[in-house]
C-alpha cells in the first residue's frame, strides 16, 4: 500500500499513491478521509478504521437521503394543498349563486356547495396522508392527486 497522498483537486481531499506529496498520518487506503489544512494532513475520522469511516459515510448517505426524502414530501404536501385551495376558490361562484337562490327560494342549495368544498378538503387530507407513507422518491414523483 501506498504511504503517500496528494490532494491535486485542492485541500478539500485526497489521492493516494506511490509518487504523492505528503506522508498519511495514519495506514489507509481512503484518499477522502484526509485534508490539506496549512500544509499538514488533517485525518477527518481520526481514531477510526477505514471499515469504520465506510460505515460513517454509509450512515452519512442514510441520512441525506432521508432528509432529501422529507423535503420531497413536504414540496409534494404544498403542491396538493394549493391545488386544493384552489379547487375550493372555483366554487366561490356557486357559493354566491346558492346564496341568492337561497334567499330568494327558501331553498338549501348553499349547504350542497358547501358539502362539495368539504369533499375536496377531505380527499387533500386523504393525498397528505398517503403522501406521508411514500418511502422512495420514485414514488413521490409517480404521486398523483
Amino acid at each position: 500500500m501506498a504511504a503517500k497522498i496528494s490532494f491535486p483537486h485542492g485541500n478539500d481531499w485526497g489521492v493516494i499513491g506511490p509518487e504523492s506529496d505528503h506522508d498519511l498520518p495514519v495506514n489507509s487506503t481512503l484518499g477522502h478521509r484526509f485534508q490539506l489544512v496549512y500544509g499538514e494532513i488533517i485525518d477527518r475520522y481520526d481514531g477510526v478504521t477505514d471499515d469504520e469511516v465506510r460505515e460513517i459515510d454509509a450512515a452519512r448517505v442514510v441520512e441525506r437521503q432521508a432528509g432529501e426524502l422529507q423535503t420531497a414530501r413536504t414540496a409534494l404536501v404544498r403542491r396538493v394543498k394549493s391545488e386544493a385551495a384552489q379547487r375550493i376558490a372555483t366554487l366561490d361562484w356557486k357559493v354566491e349563486r346558492a346564496r341568492e337562490r337561497d334567499a330568494l327560494n327558501g331553498t338549501t342549495t348553499l349547504q350542497e356547495v358547501y358539502a362539495e368544498r368539504e369533499v375536496i378538503r377531505l380527499a387533500s387530507n386523504q393525498a397528505e396522508a398517503a403522501i406521508a407513507k411514500l418511502a422512495t422518491q420514485e414514488e413521490i414523483l409517480a404521486f398523483s392527486w
